[in-house]
């Protein structure tokens, strides 16, 4: 027999016969199960619908109220977002400082010791020459 060769299989009807019959004995009990399983969603179904009936305005307003915190949750998400991404911002501003039109850089804390008289003549300058609006 070559390598690259296949020999060619036959089936006999009697194998065939017996595997139909295995295939019915495991899908059988599986079908039935699942007839079973569909009867007693229907017949709950039928039972429980006057009573969902009945509820219903309950039920709108618990859908309301559960809408309305989930709502107030996501807003509430959103706002401490903003919130942290504010809080991060304001940690770069003050910590990289920024570039006014001279180019000279100046960090939030050397404007604060500026405008409040700190600094003058411990290698600050004036405010003249570091202000940004001049």
């Amino acid at each position: 027999m070559a390598e690259g060769s296949y020999e060619q299989q036959k089936v006999s009807g009697r194998s065939m016969v017996w595997a139909s019959v295995a295939g019915v004995a495991v899908t059988a009990p599986l079908l039935g199960m699942m007839g079973l399983s569909f009867l007693a969603t229907v017949t709950l179904l039928v039972v429980s619908s006057p009573l969902l009936l009945i509820m219903s305005p309950l039920l709108v307003g618990v859908g309301l109220v559960f809408g309305f915190a989930l709502a107030g949750f996501g807003v509430a998400a959103a706002m401490a977002l903003a919130g942290v991404s504010t809080l991060a911002w304001m940690y770069r501003e003050v910590r990289s400082g920024f570039m006014n039109r001279g180019g000279v850089k100046f960090g939030i804390g050397e404007q604060g010791k500026d405008r409040a008289g700190y600094g003058y003549g411990y290698g600050y300058g004036s405010w003249q020459q570091n202000s940004p609006m001049i």
